[in-house]
């Protein structure tokens, strides 16, 4: 079903939002140096992000953490690398940048917790855990760390592995209001919009009236034939129990009540809430999304 244009721009106007970009996915490959490869062989997105760094000062302690400095030079950085569709383009490009962070630890060590900020961090309007696995790449195999310090990382790089967009989602149980429980495979609908929600999280509750109480946004819902899961993975019944009434009667609203979902890191839930989108068949089309970026997918595919 295609909609208008103007639909959907009415409804980001009423919700607020502005849609600035799409991003694009990307495993790693056996990769040659790139500082070796001919210039006239490399794109020249390809030959920035190569020698973004070059002229960067890893010695100067406090340029690096100097905010207008070292961490601006990151921002700018990992702007491009999201911009880049091949992961082993983003592999080289951060695989040189560390490398030259290696010969100040101290350097090293501050923006490895840069790129967990921008990148990992649950409240950061940059994270990114495709540009993330890169990052992650070099820390499971660089010979700066400890064998200890390597093991944590490679947990969250299977964490991260999860739930990829193109994957199909990890199926799990929950209980609805009534006590019966059922799948999210399941679910029979065009689209899945998956929420994960803490009753006690303002910004879920912001999400959660914004779905509700938007009637294009209800309207559109029902066009593209969006069924919404809500899921209170946190364990505490009593509180999912009194939320209920807050939610739309139309959707599915679900507890975990084996707490499977955080017990075996189904899923990732480093914020409140954590949403995805899925097609009919549960694969994932969204990760640990926004619902604005929702929206301009259906802008995207739709219109």
């Amino acid at each position: 079903m295609k909609l208008s244009n103007y639909n959907f721009c009415l409804i980001l106007m009423i919700l607020g939002i502005f849609i600035s970009s799409y991003g694009c996915t990307g495993k790693k490959k056996q990769k040659s140096d790139p500082t070796q490869q001919s210039e006239k062989t490399l794109s020249a997105a390809d030959s920035s992000l190569f020698h973004f760094w070059d002229k960067f000062d890893m010695q100067d302690t406090a340029q690096v953490k100097n905010p207008e400095k070292g961490e601006q030079q990151l921002a700018d950085f990992l702007q491009l690398l999201a911009q880049t569709p091949d992961s082993a383009t983003r592999d080289n490009a951060v695989d040189l940048m560390l490398d030259k962070a290696k010969v100040n630890r101290t350097s090293f060590d501050y923006f490895i917790k840069q790129y967990e900020h921008y990148l990992y961090d649950g409240n950061s309007p940059m994270r990114n855990d495709i540009v993330y696995e890169s990052v992650l790449r070099y820390l499971i195999k660089t010979d700066l760390l400890s064998d200890l310090e390597k093991e944590a990382y490679r947990q969250i790089y299977k964490l991260v592995l999860r739930n990829k967009e193109g994957q199909t989602a990890e199926d799990f149980s929950y209980e609805l209001a009534k006590g019966k429980k059922q799948k999210l495979s399941d679910t029979k609908a065009k689209y899945t919009f998956l929420i994960f929600y803490d009753p006690d999280c303002s910004h879920c509750k912001e999400t959660i009236h914004q779905l509700r109480d938007t009637p294009q946004l209800v309207q559109l819902f029902t066009q593209l034939q969006v069924q919404v899961i809500a899921i209170d993975p946190w364990g505490d019944r009593t509180k999912w129990k009194n939320y209920q009434s807050q939610l739309s009667e139309q959707w599915i609203n679900g507890f975990d009540s084996e707490s499977k979902i955080l017990s075996f890191n189904l899923y990732d839930l480093k914020a409140s809430p954590t949403i995805y989108l899925l097609d009919e068949n549960k694969k994932v089309l969204l990760k640990d999304t926004y619902l604005q970026q929702v929206i301009a997918y259906f802008v995207k595919t739709n219109s």
